[in-house]
């Protein structure tokens, strides 16, 4: 975990076999990044938004911001075949929790 640069990275230790450690997991870190925004900071960084960050893009940014945003991400990706559904928030995209079937902790 720092924070020196304005970049927050906390790691949540858990065991995904157990669905009470994920939620409990999941609300940490919700409450993580809901503090960030209301300290002023963002939940972007040095690597950008994937899918665990991407439903809080719609706490931190208008919805004019948002689509220009978009705008710019079509201009450069119009195929939208770039890393399609991590980037920005879409309709159907918004309070999914993304899984990783077959993803195993490091022991």
């Amino acid at each position: 975990f720092h924070a020196g640069d304005g970049n927050i990275h906390p790691i949540l230790l858990f065991d995904e076999r157990d669905q009470d450690q994920v939620q409990r997991v999941l609300q940490a870190s919700h409450e993580i990044l809901d503090e960030c925004i209301r300290c002023g900071g963002s939940v972007t960084g040095e690597h950008g938004i994937g899918v665990e960050k991407i439903g809080f893009m719609a706490r931190m940014f208008s919805e004019d911001d948002l689509t220009v945003m978009g705008q710019l991400r079509r201009a450069f990706n119009p195929r939208n075949n770039l890393s399609p559904g991590k980037m920005l928030p879409t309709a159907g995209a918004c309070g999914m929790e993304q899984k990783h079937p077959g993803r195993r902790a490091a022991m």
